[in-house]
Order: C-alpha cells, then structure tokens, then sequence
C-alpha cells in the first residue's frame, strides 16, 4: 500500500482522533448571521416587494452556502456545480414568471366580470 502524506500524526491502535469541530463552528457562524440578518430586515422593514426581495435573496445564499458546505459541493467539479445551478436558476425564473403571469390573469378576469 502507498502511504498517504498527512498533516495528523500516526494514531496508535485504539486511539481515537481529535474531532475536527472549527470547521463547523465557523459555518454555524456564517448561518446565525445571515439569519440575523434576515430576522432584521423582516422585522423592521414595512411589507413590500424590496423587503421580500431582500429576504428571498439571503435565504438563497443561506441554502447555496448549505448545499456547499454539508454536501460538499464546493469540493466538485465546475461542471457538476453548474449542472445542479443552472436547472435551479430555470426554475427559480419559471416560478417568477408564472405568479407574475397569473396575477396578471386574475386582474384581467376580475375587471371582466366588474
């Protein structure tokens, strides 16, 4: 068997290795201030489309920084990454465009029975 070069030192048999948690804490780190940050935009801005833009938007980065970092999909290929991104983006305007689309189709419905 080739031997691998790493940075840990050789464990005895039985012995248990040190868990590796800093890289979990900094990403509970991350996710607790995104979500602070959307806490206060909710909470302090009066409803409108800026206030829900800005929520969609962090709660997508918070999703995307998810997927990266506990499916580890920052580790792949580029071609992988854009594989999963670019369907999700389709979908994302498919939905935008058919809310607007059937909002607009419930106005033109409703002036015609007025």
């Amino acid at each position: 068997m080739a031997s691998h070069a790493t940075t840990e030192h050789a464990l005895a048999p039985g012995e248990i290795a040190k868990p590796n948690t800093a890289w979990i804490w900094r990403v509970f780190g991350i996710l607790v201030g995104i979500t602070a940050v959307e806490f206060v935009f909710v909470f302090l801005m009066h409803p409108s489309t800026l206030r829900n833009s800005i929520f969609i938007v962090l709660t997508i980065m918070k999703a995307f920084f998810i997927v990266g970092e506990f499916m580890h999909l920052k580790h792949e290929t580029k071609g992988l990454i854009w594989t999963i991104l670019v369907p999700v983006a389709l979908l994302v305007w498919l939905l935008v465009a058919l809310i607007t689309e059937g909002s607009f189709i419930g106005e033109v419905l409703q002036n015609m029975f007025k």
